[in-house]
Protein backbone atom coordinates (compact mmCIF):
# COMPACT_ATOMS: atom_id res chain seq x y z
CA UNK A 1 0.00 0.00 0.00
CA UNK A 2 2.80 2.38 1.04
CA UNK A 3 4.44 1.77 -2.78
CA UNK A 4 1.37 2.67 -4.09
CA UNK A 5 0.69 5.98 -2.87
CA UNK A 6 4.22 7.14 -2.68
CA UNK A 7 4.14 6.37 -6.77
CA UNK A 8 0.95 8.43 -7.11
CA UNK A 9 2.24 11.10 -4.97
CA UNK A 10 5.45 10.84 -7.31
CA UNK A 11 3.07 10.97 -9.91
CA UNK A 12 1.96 13.96 -8.66
CA UNK A 13 4.58 15.53 -8.03
CA UNK A 14 6.19 15.00 -11.63
CA UNK A 15 2.57 16.29 -13.54
CA UNK A 16 2.92 19.49 -11.04
CA UNK A 17 6.51 19.91 -12.40
CA UNK A 18 5.52 19.48 -16.13
CA UNK A 19 3.00 22.39 -15.96
CA UNK A 20 5.00 24.71 -14.31
CA UNK A 21 5.12 27.12 -17.29
CA UNK A 22 8.98 27.40 -17.08
CA UNK A 23 8.93 23.38 -17.80
CA UNK A 24 6.69 23.61 -20.47
CA UNK A 25 8.69 26.33 -22.28
CA UNK A 26 11.79 23.99 -21.65
CA UNK A 27 10.36 21.31 -23.41
CA UNK A 28 9.00 23.36 -26.29
CA UNK A 29 12.51 24.82 -26.74
CA UNK A 30 13.94 21.22 -26.33
CA UNK A 31 11.32 19.69 -28.82
CA UNK A 32 12.37 22.30 -31.69
CA UNK A 33 16.41 21.56 -31.18
CA UNK A 34 15.40 17.62 -31.05
CA UNK A 35 13.89 17.79 -34.70
CA UNK A 36 15.88 19.51 -36.40
CA UNK A 37 19.29 18.00 -34.89
CA UNK A 38 17.06 14.24 -35.61
CA UNK A 39 16.31 15.60 -39.36
CA UNK A 40 19.17 17.37 -39.86
CA UNK A 41 22.26 15.57 -38.91
CA UNK A 42 19.87 12.10 -38.07
CA UNK A 43 19.10 12.56 -41.64
CA UNK A 44 15.44 11.00 -40.53
CA UNK A 45 12.48 11.45 -42.98
CA UNK A 46 10.70 14.92 -41.74
CA UNK A 47 7.20 12.68 -41.11
CA UNK A 48 9.00 10.03 -38.84
CA UNK A 49 10.83 12.83 -37.22
CA UNK A 50 7.90 14.90 -36.82
CA UNK A 51 5.73 11.89 -35.11
CA UNK A 52 8.48 10.70 -32.68
CA UNK A 53 9.04 14.18 -31.44
CA UNK A 54 5.14 15.02 -31.26
CA UNK A 55 4.66 11.76 -29.13
CA UNK A 56 7.81 12.96 -26.64
CA UNK A 57 6.08 16.14 -25.98
CA UNK A 58 3.14 14.91 -25.79
CA UNK A 59 4.22 12.38 -22.82
CA UNK A 60 6.22 14.97 -21.17
CA UNK A 61 4.13 17.54 -20.76
CA UNK A 62 1.79 15.30 -19.10
CA UNK A 63 -0.87 14.45 -21.85
CA UNK A 64 -2.19 11.36 -20.55
CA UNK A 65 -1.11 8.27 -22.56
CA UNK A 66 -4.87 7.34 -23.39
CA UNK A 67 -5.03 10.66 -24.93
CA UNK A 68 -1.40 11.14 -26.89
CA UNK A 69 -2.64 9.16 -30.17
CA UNK A 70 -6.50 11.32 -30.83
CA UNK A 71 -4.44 14.36 -30.15
CA UNK A 72 -2.08 13.48 -32.93
CA UNK A 73 -4.82 12.48 -34.91
CA UNK A 74 -7.08 15.55 -34.03
CA UNK A 75 -3.65 17.62 -35.32
CA UNK A 76 -2.72 15.63 -38.38
CA UNK A 77 -6.91 15.52 -39.93
CA UNK A 78 -6.96 18.99 -38.59
CA UNK A 79 -4.31 20.47 -40.92
CA UNK A 80 -5.12 18.15 -43.85
CA UNK A 81 -8.81 18.52 -43.60
CA UNK A 82 -8.14 22.09 -45.46
CA UNK A 83 -4.52 21.85 -46.67
CA UNK A 84 -4.54 18.51 -48.37
CA UNK A 85 -7.78 19.66 -50.35
CA UNK A 86 -6.13 22.86 -51.42
CA UNK A 87 -2.78 21.29 -52.43
CA UNK A 88 -4.33 18.61 -54.38
CA UNK A 89 -6.55 20.74 -56.20
CA UNK A 90 -4.15 23.37 -56.54
CA UNK A 91 -1.59 21.03 -57.94
CA UNK A 92 -4.18 19.78 -60.78
CA UNK A 93 -4.88 23.44 -62.06
CA UNK A 94 -0.98 24.39 -61.81
CA UNK A 95 -0.51 21.36 -63.90
CA UNK A 96 -2.95 22.34 -66.27
CA UNK A 97 -1.84 25.66 -66.83
CA UNK A 98 1.72 24.43 -66.95
CA UNK A 99 1.33 21.65 -69.69
CA UNK A 100 -1.01 23.75 -71.85
CA UNK A 101 2.65 26.25 -72.34
CA UNK A 102 -0.29 28.67 -70.10
CA UNK A 103 2.62 29.81 -67.30
CA UNK A 104 5.15 30.12 -70.25
CA UNK A 105 3.03 32.43 -71.42
CA UNK A 106 2.43 34.44 -68.13
CA UNK A 107 6.08 34.72 -67.44
CA UNK A 108 6.81 35.96 -71.24
CA UNK A 109 4.46 38.96 -69.92
CA UNK A 110 6.12 39.25 -66.42
CA UNK A 111 9.93 39.79 -68.56
CA UNK A 112 8.68 41.57 -70.88
CA UNK A 113 6.82 43.81 -68.70
CA UNK A 114 9.89 44.07 -65.86
CA UNK A 115 12.47 42.65 -67.51
CA UNK A 116 15.00 39.92 -66.37
CA UNK A 117 16.84 41.61 -63.44
CA UNK A 118 13.24 42.91 -62.34
CA UNK A 119 11.64 39.18 -62.29
CA UNK A 120 11.74 38.68 -58.36
CA UNK A 121 10.45 42.06 -57.80
CA UNK A 122 7.43 41.31 -60.54
CA UNK A 123 6.82 38.20 -58.44
CA UNK A 124 6.95 39.83 -55.27
CA UNK A 125 4.26 42.42 -56.29
CA UNK A 126 2.42 39.54 -57.93
CA UNK A 127 2.32 37.79 -54.50
CA UNK A 128 1.54 40.47 -52.94
CA UNK A 129 -1.56 41.70 -55.39
CA UNK A 130 -2.79 38.37 -55.64
CA UNK A 131 -2.42 37.70 -51.87
CA UNK A 132 -4.90 40.40 -50.57
CA UNK A 133 -8.32 38.51 -50.95
CA UNK A 134 -7.39 35.04 -51.08
CA UNK A 135 -5.63 32.73 -48.67
CA UNK A 136 -1.43 32.71 -48.80
CA UNK A 137 -2.12 28.25 -49.11
CA UNK A 138 -4.35 29.22 -52.23
CA UNK A 139 -2.99 31.64 -54.00
CA UNK A 140 0.97 30.26 -53.29
CA UNK A 141 -0.05 26.74 -54.96
CA UNK A 142 -1.97 28.15 -57.91
CA UNK A 143 0.66 30.68 -58.87
CA UNK A 144 3.62 28.07 -58.28
CA UNK A 145 3.50 27.28 -62.49
CA UNK A 146 4.52 31.05 -62.80
CA UNK A 147 7.15 30.87 -60.23
CA UNK A 148 8.70 27.78 -61.93
CA UNK A 149 8.56 28.83 -65.29
CA UNK A 150 10.25 32.69 -64.98
CA UNK A 151 13.18 30.70 -63.17
CA UNK A 152 13.53 28.36 -65.95
CA UNK A 153 13.64 30.79 -68.50
CA UNK A 154 16.26 32.90 -66.78
CA UNK A 155 17.84 30.31 -64.69
CA UNK A 156 20.15 30.98 -61.70
CA UNK A 157 19.37 30.15 -57.94
CA UNK A 158 15.41 29.00 -57.02
CA UNK A 159 15.28 30.68 -53.92
CA UNK A 160 15.88 34.46 -56.08
CA UNK A 161 12.36 33.38 -57.32
CA UNK A 162 10.83 31.39 -54.52
CA UNK A 163 11.31 33.90 -52.20
CA UNK A 164 10.15 37.08 -53.07
CA UNK A 165 6.80 35.50 -53.46
CA UNK A 166 6.43 33.51 -50.97
CA UNK A 167 7.35 36.60 -48.16
CA UNK A 168 5.00 39.18 -49.94
CA UNK A 169 2.34 36.93 -49.61
CA UNK A 170 2.44 35.88 -46.08
CA UNK A 171 2.99 39.45 -45.59
CA UNK A 172 -0.49 40.50 -46.86
CA UNK A 173 -1.97 37.52 -45.22
CA UNK A 174 -0.70 38.10 -41.68
CA UNK A 175 -1.71 42.12 -41.67
CA UNK A 176 -4.30 42.53 -43.60
CA UNK A 177 -8.23 41.54 -43.87
CA UNK A 178 -9.87 39.84 -44.89
CA UNK A 179 -7.36 37.07 -44.03
CA UNK A 180 -9.05 34.86 -40.66
CA UNK A 181 -6.17 35.96 -38.05
CA UNK A 182 -5.80 39.83 -38.23
CA UNK A 183 -10.32 39.98 -38.96
CA UNK A 184 -10.42 37.50 -35.64
CA UNK A 185 -7.73 39.67 -34.12
CA UNK A 186 -9.80 42.88 -35.00
CA UNK A 187 -13.22 41.55 -33.35
CA UNK A 188 -11.85 40.61 -30.54
CA UNK A 189 -9.95 44.25 -29.80
CA UNK A 190 -12.97 46.07 -31.30
CA UNK A 191 -11.09 47.48 -33.78
CA UNK A 192 -12.02 49.09 -36.76
CA UNK A 193 -11.37 46.55 -39.20
CA UNK A 194 -11.71 49.31 -41.75
CA UNK A 195 -8.07 50.69 -40.39
CA UNK A 196 -6.89 47.25 -39.89
CA UNK A 197 -7.13 47.37 -43.19
CA UNK A 198 -5.81 50.73 -44.48
CA UNK A 199 -2.84 50.30 -41.56
CA UNK A 200 -2.31 46.95 -42.35
CA UNK A 201 -1.55 47.97 -45.98
CA UNK A 202 0.64 51.05 -44.91
CA UNK A 203 2.61 48.74 -43.16
CA UNK A 204 2.61 45.63 -45.36
CA UNK A 205 3.69 47.43 -49.09
CA UNK A 206 6.90 49.08 -47.36
CA UNK A 207 7.48 45.60 -45.68
CA UNK A 208 7.79 43.93 -48.46
CA UNK A 209 9.34 46.88 -50.82
CA UNK A 210 12.42 46.82 -48.26
CA UNK A 211 12.60 43.23 -47.36
CA UNK A 212 13.16 42.62 -50.70
CA UNK A 213 16.77 44.28 -50.87
CA UNK A 214 17.44 41.74 -47.82
CA UNK A 215 16.63 38.73 -50.07
CA UNK A 216 20.24 38.90 -51.66
CA UNK A 217 22.35 38.27 -49.07
CA UNK A 218 20.88 35.22 -48.42
CA UNK A 219 20.36 33.80 -51.81
CA UNK A 220 24.36 34.17 -52.59
CA UNK A 221 25.45 32.07 -49.59
CA UNK A 222 22.49 29.34 -50.28
CA UNK A 223 22.06 27.99 -53.73
CA UNK A 224 19.47 26.13 -54.75
CA UNK A 225 19.04 24.62 -57.97
CA UNK A 226 15.84 25.10 -60.76
CA UNK A 227 14.32 21.74 -61.13
CA UNK A 228 13.83 20.64 -64.43
CA UNK A 229 9.85 19.74 -65.78
CA UNK A 230 10.84 16.48 -66.16
CA UNK A 231 7.56 14.60 -66.52
CA UNK A 232 5.39 13.90 -69.36
CA UNK A 233 8.02 15.89 -71.58
CA UNK A 234 6.91 13.16 -74.62
CA UNK A 235 3.53 14.19 -73.97
CA UNK A 236 4.03 17.71 -73.90
CA UNK A 237 5.82 17.75 -77.51
CA UNK A 238 2.88 15.71 -78.86
CA UNK A 239 0.36 17.97 -77.24
CA UNK A 240 1.86 20.73 -78.90
CA UNK A 241 1.12 19.33 -82.80
CA UNK A 242 -2.39 19.18 -81.98
CA UNK A 243 -3.17 22.96 -80.70
CA UNK A 244 -2.72 26.08 -82.68
CA UNK A 245 0.09 28.13 -80.57
CA UNK A 246 -0.10 29.25 -77.00
CA UNK A 247 -2.99 30.15 -75.18
CA UNK A 248 -3.91 33.59 -74.73
CA UNK A 249 -2.48 35.98 -72.14
CA UNK A 250 -6.13 36.90 -71.29
CA UNK A 251 -6.81 33.42 -70.99
CA UNK A 252 -4.64 32.16 -68.88
CA UNK A 253 -4.82 34.80 -66.42
CA UNK A 254 -8.95 34.39 -66.06
CA UNK A 255 -7.83 30.52 -65.33
CA UNK A 256 -5.62 31.83 -62.23
CA UNK A 257 -8.17 34.30 -61.55
CA UNK A 258 -11.13 32.74 -61.64
CA UNK A 259 -10.72 30.82 -58.19
CA UNK A 260 -9.26 33.86 -56.79
CA UNK A 261 -12.41 35.86 -57.53
CA UNK A 262 -15.15 32.93 -56.31
CA UNK A 263 -13.13 32.86 -52.96
CA UNK A 264 -12.77 36.73 -52.58
CA UNK A 265 -16.88 36.79 -53.73
CA UNK A 266 -16.87 33.95 -50.39
CA UNK A 267 -15.56 37.00 -48.30
CA UNK A 268 -17.02 39.58 -49.44
CA UNK A 269 -20.79 38.45 -49.63
CA UNK A 270 -20.10 37.05 -45.44
CA UNK A 271 -18.78 40.65 -44.66
CA UNK A 272 -21.51 42.83 -45.80
CA UNK A 273 -24.50 40.61 -45.95
CA UNK A 274 -26.87 39.62 -43.79
CA UNK A 275 -26.34 35.91 -42.52
CA UNK A 276 -30.40 34.82 -43.40
CA UNK A 277 -29.51 36.20 -47.44
CA UNK A 278 -29.69 33.04 -49.75
CA UNK A 279 -26.63 35.17 -51.88
CA UNK A 280 -24.38 34.93 -49.02
CA UNK A 281 -25.27 31.17 -48.37
CA UNK A 282 -24.56 30.17 -52.28
CA UNK A 283 -21.53 32.31 -52.08
CA UNK A 284 -19.97 30.65 -49.12
CA UNK A 285 -20.37 27.49 -50.91
CA UNK A 286 -18.58 28.28 -54.21
CA UNK A 287 -16.27 30.83 -52.74
CA UNK A 288 -14.99 28.19 -49.93
CA UNK A 289 -11.21 27.66 -51.24
CA UNK A 290 -11.78 23.78 -52.35
CA UNK A 291 -14.77 24.37 -54.00
CA UNK A 292 -13.22 27.28 -55.69
CA UNK A 293 -10.28 25.72 -57.15
CA UNK A 294 -12.59 22.39 -58.14
CA UNK A 295 -14.09 24.83 -60.52
CA UNK A 296 -11.55 26.33 -61.57
CA UNK A 297 -9.74 22.58 -62.28
CA UNK A 298 -13.19 21.87 -64.55
CA UNK A 299 -13.46 25.02 -66.06
CA UNK A 300 -9.31 25.18 -67.42
CA UNK A 301 -9.59 21.54 -68.45
CA UNK A 302 -11.72 22.59 -70.88
CA UNK A 303 -10.87 25.84 -71.72
CA UNK A 304 -7.25 24.62 -72.21
CA UNK A 305 -7.24 21.21 -72.39
CA UNK A 306 -10.25 19.27 -74.38
CA UNK A 307 -10.94 22.90 -76.27
CA UNK A 308 -7.36 22.96 -77.79
CA UNK A 309 -7.02 19.59 -78.35
CA UNK A 310 -6.48 17.60 -75.90
CA UNK A 311 -7.72 13.90 -75.47
CA UNK A 312 -9.57 12.84 -72.30
CA UNK A 313 -6.92 10.06 -71.85
CA UNK A 314 -4.47 12.64 -72.05
CA UNK A 315 -6.27 15.03 -69.20
CA UNK A 316 -6.51 12.23 -67.08
CA UNK A 317 -2.92 11.60 -67.25
CA UNK A 318 -2.27 14.98 -66.72
CA UNK A 319 -3.67 15.20 -63.49
CA UNK A 320 -2.83 12.18 -62.34
CA UNK A 321 0.46 13.19 -62.77
CA UNK A 322 0.34 16.43 -60.56
CA UNK A 323 -0.94 14.22 -57.87
CA UNK A 324 2.34 11.88 -57.63
CA UNK A 325 4.42 14.47 -56.22
CA UNK A 326 2.79 16.06 -53.35
CA UNK A 327 1.88 12.98 -51.60
CA UNK A 328 5.26 13.38 -49.30
CA UNK A 329 4.57 17.53 -48.92
CA UNK A 330 0.86 16.92 -47.79
CA UNK A 331 2.30 13.78 -45.25
CA UNK A 332 4.46 16.36 -44.23
CA UNK A 333 2.54 19.02 -43.63
CA UNK A 334 0.29 17.27 -42.02
CA UNK A 335 2.72 15.76 -39.74
CA UNK A 336 3.77 19.55 -38.57
CA UNK A 337 0.27 20.27 -38.27
CA UNK A 338 0.54 17.68 -35.33
CA UNK A 339 3.57 18.89 -34.10
CA UNK A 340 2.28 22.24 -33.68
CA UNK A 341 -1.50 20.81 -32.07
CA UNK A 342 0.66 18.43 -29.33
CA UNK A 343 2.95 22.10 -28.74
CA UNK A 344 -0.70 23.82 -28.23
CA UNK A 345 -2.35 21.00 -26.11
CA UNK A 346 0.81 20.54 -23.82
CA UNK A 347 0.27 24.59 -22.89
CA UNK A 348 3.37 25.62 -24.29
CA UNK A 349 1.75 28.30 -26.05
CA UNK A 350 -0.28 29.69 -22.78
CA UNK A 351 3.04 29.16 -20.72
CA UNK A 352 4.65 31.97 -22.81
CA UNK A 353 2.10 33.94 -23.10
CA UNK A 354 1.61 34.08 -19.03
CA UNK A 355 5.65 34.81 -18.77
CA UNK A 356 5.70 37.93 -21.09
CA UNK A 357 2.36 39.02 -20.05
CA UNK A 358 3.84 39.88 -16.90
CA UNK A 359 7.06 41.46 -17.87
CA UNK A 360 5.33 44.94 -18.32
CA UNK A 361 6.32 46.01 -21.77
CA UNK A 362 5.01 48.65 -23.66
CA UNK A 363 1.42 47.44 -25.07
CA UNK A 364 2.89 47.64 -28.59
CA UNK A 365 5.81 45.79 -27.91
CA UNK A 366 4.29 43.08 -25.72
CA UNK A 367 1.91 42.89 -28.95
CA UNK A 368 4.52 41.67 -31.13
CA UNK A 369 6.93 39.96 -28.47
CA UNK A 370 4.04 37.86 -27.26
CA UNK A 371 2.31 37.27 -31.21
CA UNK A 372 6.06 35.87 -32.36
CA UNK A 373 6.59 33.33 -29.73
CA UNK A 374 3.35 32.15 -30.01
CA UNK A 375 4.10 31.72 -33.85
CA UNK A 376 7.13 30.13 -32.78
CA UNK A 377 5.65 27.62 -30.18
CA UNK A 378 2.94 26.56 -32.18
CA UNK A 379 3.38 27.32 -35.77
CA UNK A 380 0.01 29.08 -36.95
CA UNK A 381 0.11 32.23 -37.30
CA UNK A 382 -3.43 32.62 -37.20
CA UNK A 383 -3.92 31.15 -33.92
CA UNK A 384 -0.81 33.51 -32.79
CA UNK A 385 -3.23 36.51 -33.26
CA UNK A 386 -6.19 35.12 -31.91
CA UNK A 387 -4.77 34.27 -28.81
CA UNK A 388 -2.57 37.42 -28.30
CA UNK A 389 -5.78 39.22 -29.03
CA UNK A 390 -7.76 37.42 -26.54
CA UNK A 391 -5.42 37.56 -23.79
CA UNK A 392 -4.43 41.52 -24.34
CA UNK A 393 -7.80 42.72 -25.00
CA UNK A 394 -8.37 43.17 -21.16
CA UNK A 395 -5.38 45.49 -20.83
CA UNK A 396 -6.57 47.37 -24.68
CA UNK A 397 -9.79 48.15 -23.12
CA UNK A 398 -9.07 49.40 -19.93
CA UNK A 399 -6.61 51.88 -20.98
CA UNK A 400 -8.85 53.45 -23.72
CA UNK A 401 -6.90 53.69 -26.56
CA UNK A 402 -8.28 55.22 -29.87
CA UNK A 403 -9.15 53.89 -32.68
CA UNK A 404 -5.75 54.21 -34.29
CA UNK A 405 -4.22 52.57 -31.78
CA UNK A 406 -6.35 49.96 -31.46
CA UNK A 407 -5.94 49.09 -34.97
CA UNK A 408 -2.29 49.70 -34.99
CA UNK A 409 -1.99 47.26 -31.54
CA UNK A 410 -3.80 44.75 -34.35
CA UNK A 411 -1.40 45.72 -36.78
CA UNK A 412 1.28 45.25 -34.12
CA UNK A 413 -0.07 41.05 -33.73
CA UNK A 414 -0.07 40.76 -37.22
CA UNK A 415 3.57 41.64 -38.00
CA UNK A 416 4.71 39.51 -34.48
CA UNK A 417 2.67 36.60 -36.19
CA UNK A 418 4.71 36.52 -39.08
CA UNK A 419 8.05 36.21 -37.87
CA UNK A 420 10.08 32.33 -36.76
CA UNK A 421 8.25 30.13 -39.30
CA UNK A 422 9.81 27.51 -38.86
CA UNK A 423 9.61 23.43 -38.89
CA UNK A 424 6.09 23.59 -36.91
CA UNK A 425 4.15 25.65 -39.54
CA UNK A 426 2.21 23.90 -42.29
CA UNK A 427 3.88 26.75 -45.17
CA UNK A 428 7.15 26.16 -43.89
CA UNK A 429 6.95 22.75 -45.71
CA UNK A 430 4.75 23.78 -48.50
CA UNK A 431 7.69 26.13 -49.34
CA UNK A 432 10.50 23.80 -48.73
CA UNK A 433 9.23 20.80 -50.30
CA UNK A 434 7.52 22.21 -53.83
CA UNK A 435 10.75 23.95 -54.77
CA UNK A 436 13.47 21.00 -52.99
CA UNK A 437 15.03 22.80 -50.25
CA UNK A 438 16.51 21.30 -47.37
CA UNK A 439 15.48 22.35 -43.93
CA UNK A 440 18.82 23.85 -43.24
CA UNK A 441 18.39 26.09 -46.34
CA UNK A 442 14.77 26.95 -45.35
CA UNK A 443 15.73 27.54 -41.84
CA UNK A 444 18.75 29.83 -43.36
CA UNK A 445 16.75 31.83 -45.78
CA UNK A 446 12.69 31.57 -44.73
CA UNK A 447 12.52 31.32 -41.36
CA UNK A 448 15.12 34.33 -41.16
CA UNK A 449 13.22 36.61 -43.71
CA UNK A 450 9.66 36.15 -42.26
CA UNK A 451 11.12 37.44 -39.20
CA UNK A 452 12.99 40.78 -40.73
CA UNK A 453 9.96 41.15 -42.84
CA UNK A 454 7.55 40.55 -39.76
CA UNK A 455 10.12 43.14 -38.07
CA UNK A 456 10.12 45.75 -40.49
CA UNK A 457 6.39 45.93 -40.39
CA UNK A 458 6.19 46.51 -36.91
CA UNK A 459 8.71 49.25 -37.18
CA UNK A 460 6.31 51.09 -39.72
CA UNK A 461 3.76 50.17 -36.84
CA UNK A 462 5.87 52.09 -34.34
CA UNK A 463 6.30 54.99 -36.67
CA UNK A 464 2.41 55.42 -37.21
CA UNK A 465 2.26 54.95 -33.34
CA UNK A 466 4.17 57.81 -32.29
CA UNK A 467 1.57 60.05 -34.23
CA UNK A 468 -1.24 58.44 -33.49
Amino acid sequence: MSLKIAAILLALLYQEYCMSNEMLILIGIVSVIALLLIMIKGKVHPFVALSLVSIAVALSSGIPMGKVVPTLISGMGGTLGSVALIVGLGAMLGKIIEKSNGADVLASWLLDKFGEKRAPFALAMTGFIFGIPVFVDVGFIVLIPIIFSVARRIGGNMLVYALPIGLSMLTVHVLMPPHPGVVAGAQVLNADIGLVLGLGFIAALPAVLIGQTFIPLFTKNNFVAIPASSDLLEYQKQVSKNVDGLPKFATVLAMIVFPLLLIMSGTVSATVLPKESIVREFFSMVGASPFALLLAVCVSSYILGIRRGWRKEQLEEILNSALAPIAGIILITGAGGMFGKVLNESGVGNALADVLSSTGLPILALSFILAAMLRAAQGSATVAVITTATILAPAVTSAGYSDIQTALVTAAIGAGSMTLSHVNDSLFWVWTKFFGITITQGLRTWSILSTIYGSLAFLIVTLMWMFA
